[in-house]
């Protein structure tokens, strides 16, 4: 029995790491082992991926979580030899390494890379607390792991300050944080307990599936160890054993669940405020973003829509007519969002909250009384969403909002948040009655926000099965991407918080939620032109693009303040509306493949360190390189660029890394560079109405130089679901340049989507051509400010061009 001050636990009691451990039980994928009172399970579950259970005090084995979406996994050829420690079971690509007294378990690879071993003389164990009265599973659990010498940490989900979390204090616990939060608040909204390790150049990711309070300590008190634990419950975790980050987030989203495709007008610029007060108003805001040839797709209506803030109601006296008014913006080019709270007001008259507490369908006290609070409808009651029949309840009274012409649905205040005290959630003794199976809040918590955005998804496509859904929450647990976008909540008009959104968002993405965005402008205090102008810059690239403000604070829409902060805006608004054909390719690479939209250097360059330090900077896929400005005044800023050729966006300069560069950046020209061989697909400049016609160009921007690089062009039809029946368009353009030639391929179209006739334009910088070539045949080009032009025809198969330079 081991204590010091290092894993002394915050809930006090003395931690009992595990002991000597002997093999009961070996099965075709696992092994069984008993460590005193605990059974411990080592399992491979692929051939990079591991899990470990351990379950104290003679607990049964148990895996089932909110987090896990994956659970039938193909057989894994395994095998079990005996080591001088103790046993390895062991895939074609990694092994567990059991050493058996005392139990300690690691990890290596095919090259003898070796990674998350335990820590030799803490290991996992319980914190004994000593009292009595305790239910048998409230002690906390622990696990303890060695840091290897430069071995780093990143991920963690939604945070506050840098990327890099090497030498910080974790915690794992949703809150509604305080107005204003700074980088020194902790935890917030999500907790997403995933770590990505780097060293070397070389990842592995470690998932600690609990959703009770959890708190990671990486490095901090121990430079030479890592402690994760829990508050309590089973210790469960999985290890993804790499090599590369993209390798990890692969594998961690086969298990947790991918990003759904979004309905393509979910990518398009979204305005939003708490609140546009009544339909006049909501017909203002429209008729602006049209009149001011701003593109526009989306309009929220927040809290006071509804009738006294009930919910699955509307206030007829600011909207009497939401059916006519939503129709209205949708002849306009506008769908419709509207917010709904996980609180139902405690009312006699009201439906809603009737037919749930006469169905049993709300949280209780440990007494068996209806638990209340209070929240913005007043005295409420709040639905046990761990309940499947809660969850179809919740989502089949959806058909109210659905039926007045709303596209979506906007999750708030579901961590949950609540009024008394002020900033406080559920206290952990609320009883989830669940589907006969009780459970505490303490037990369930992290994953409350996922629950209600689980039961939101699935009554969409129940009520709407022939359009994909679009949630949005705010709170969330490890696999809330297979339900929701992740909007980070109320941040500030703050150029603090413009920085702090880089790494946040960078960080959401290496923990697979890759469909997220902040409020651009700030939620919470007064903008100003500049501070609105450099956030959209930001958030044109943003995942998810959205405009917020509160309620009291200047309006920030746009147009607010004028010239020159107008025309930047809807430069930058424009600029995102180009960029579509590569982000919704972006979005269809990270539902195939798990990979971020919004991703940090490190992603594309694990073997430079310098990414890893690196945060103010990102990607958008692999072939564009983002460092806006984050502060006041500033027209210039430090760049690092990674290996390879680069080209200024706006300028067409060359640059070629790694190297470190000072960027000039007026406003409306942020630092962006294209990465060479690397195409960017882009749509046409659009009209003031934000129309599209099949018949528009597609314009595939390549800046050529000596090299290779490729990209993946996705179409589909926009919504439904066709694409799972194959009708989609997919094909990979690369490029490759040597000498003086440049060879350009569309490779050949899968899918049985038809993109319909049009042009695809090819437009290569960084050349001089002399003699063109299409499929071997000579073709004609122009050059337009330095930009070397090739007309293409759309078809399946593949299009070879060769471009001979001068």
């Amino acid at each position: 029995m081991t204590e010091t001050y290092e894993n002394r636990p915050r809930t006090g009691g003395v931690y009992e790491p595990l002991g000597a451990a002997e093999p009961v039980l070996q099965e075709a994928d696992r092994l069984r082992l008993r460590a005193g009172s605990t059974t411990v399970e080592v399992t491979a579950l692929a051939p990079d991926l591991f899990r470990v259970g351990a379950f104290p005090d003679g607990r049964p084995p148990e895996y089932a979580s909110e987090a896990v979406a994956e659970e039938d996994w193909a057989p894994v050829p395994v095998s079990v030899r005996e080591t001088e420690e103790g046993l390895a079971l062991a895939t074609p690509e990694a092994e567990a390494r059991l050493s058996l007294s005392p139990l300690r378990i690691g990890f290596a690879d095919r090259s003898g890379r070796t990674f998350c071993a335990d820590d030799a003389e803490l290991g996992m164990g319980v914190v004994r607390r000593g009292e009595a009265g305790f239910p048998p599973d409230s002690e906390p659990v622990m696990l303890h792991k060695r840091r290897e010498e430069g071995e780093r940490f990143f991920g963690c989900g939604e945070r506050t300050s840098g990327l890099e979390k090497t030498g910080s204090h974790q915690v794992f616990w949703n809150v509604d944080p305080p107005a204003g939060h700074t980088a020194a608040f902790n935890n917030l909204y999500t907790s997403i307990p995933f770590l990505l390790s780097l060293r070397g150049g070389r990842a592995y990711g470690l998932l600690f599936d609990n959703p009770r309070r959890v708190e990671f300590d990486l490095a901090r008190e121990d430079p030479r160890r890592v402690r994760l634990g829990a508050e309590g419950g089973d210790l469960v975790y999985y290890v993804f054993c790499g090599p590369t980050p993209r390798r990890v987030l692969e594998r961690y989203t086969q298990l947790t669940g991918r990003t759904p495709m979004p309905p393509l007008w979910a990518l398009g610029n979204q305005q939003s405020r708490w609140s546009y007060a009544d339909e006049e108003e909501v017909r203002r805001i429209a008729r602006a973003f049209r009149e001011r040839d701003i593109p526009c797709d989306v309009i929220y209506l927040d809290i006071d829509y509804m009738d006294g803030y009930r919910v699955f109601t509307w206030d007829r006296e600011r909207f009497p007519e939401p059916e006519r008014l939503l129709s209205e913006l949708r002849k306009e080019g506008f769908r419709t969002v509207t917010i709904v709270d996980p609180g139902v007001k405690v009312d006699e008259n009201y439906p809603v909250y009737i037919e749930g507490r006469e169905n049993g369908f709300y949280c209780l006290t440990p007494g068996g009384e209806e638990y209340r609070n209070v929240v913005w409808p007043g005295l409420c009651a709040f639905p046990d969403f761990t309940s499947d029949r809660v969850r179809r309840w919740w989502g089949e009274n959806l058909r109210s909002l659905l039926d007045e012409g709303v596209s979506g649905v906007w999750c708030d205040m579901n961590e949950p948040s609540l009024f008394v005290p002020r900033h406080s959630t559920m206290p952990p003794d609320v009883v989830h009655p669940g589907d006969g199976r009780p459970r505490p809040h303490g037990e369930v918590h992290n994953a409350y926000g996922s629950l209600m955005a689980r039961a939101v998804r699935e009554g969409l496509l129940r009520l709407r099965p022939g359009e994909r859904p679009f949630v949005i929450t705010r709170a969330g647990y490890a696999g809330l991407q297979r339900h929701a976008l992740q909007w980070t909540g109320d941040n500030s008009s703050w150029w603090e918080h413009l920085w702090m959104a880089m790494p946040q968002l960078q960080n959401l993405g290496l923990s697979g939620v890759a469909f997220c965005g902040v409020d651009v402008g700030g939620f919470f205090g007064d903008c100003d032109g500049e501070l609105l102008a450099r956030f959209t810059e930001f958030g044109v690239l943003q995942p998810f693009c959205r405009n917020h403000s509160a309620k009291g604070t200047r309006e920030q829409e746009p147009w607010a303040f004028g010239e020159p902060y107008e025309s930047v805006c809807r430069r930058m608004i424009k600029l995102r509306y180009r960029l579509l054909p590569y982000l919704y390719s972006l979005f269809e690479e990270c539902h195939r493949t798990g990979s971020p939209i919004l991703r940090p250097l490190l992603f594309e360059f694990p073997e430079d360190e310098t990414t890893y330090a690196t945060d103010d900077e990102f990607m958008l896929g692999s072939a564009l390189l983002a460092a806006p400005i984050t502060r006041p005044g500033i027209r210039h800023r430090h760049v690092y660029l990674p290996e390879g050729s680069w080209f200024h966006l706006w300028s067409g300069e060359r640059f070629e890394g790694p190297a470190h560069i000072l960027a000039h950046a007026p406003l409306g020209e942020p630092p962006l560079y294209a990465r060479a061989n690397h195409a960017i697909p882009l749509g046409p400049e659009l009209s003031h109405t934000g129309e599209r016609s099949p018949e528009d160009p597609l314009t595939l921007m390549i800046h050529a130089a000596g090299g290779s690089g490729s990209t993946t062009l996705y179409e589909d039809e926009g919504d439904g679901f066709g694409y799972r029946e194959g009708v989609y368009a997919r094909r990979e353009i690369s490029c490759e340049t040597t000498g003086r030639r440049t060879t350009v391929r569309l490779g050949e179209r899968e899918g049985s989507y038809e993109p319909g006739p049009r042009e695809v334009l090819l437009d290569v910088r960084g050349i001089r051509g002399a003699r063109t070539r299409v499929d071997g045949e000579e073709r004609g080009f122009r050059v337009e400010d330095g930009r070397l032009l090739v007309s293409l025809e759309e078809r399946p198969g593949e299009t070879v061009v060769e471009i001979e330079a001068t």
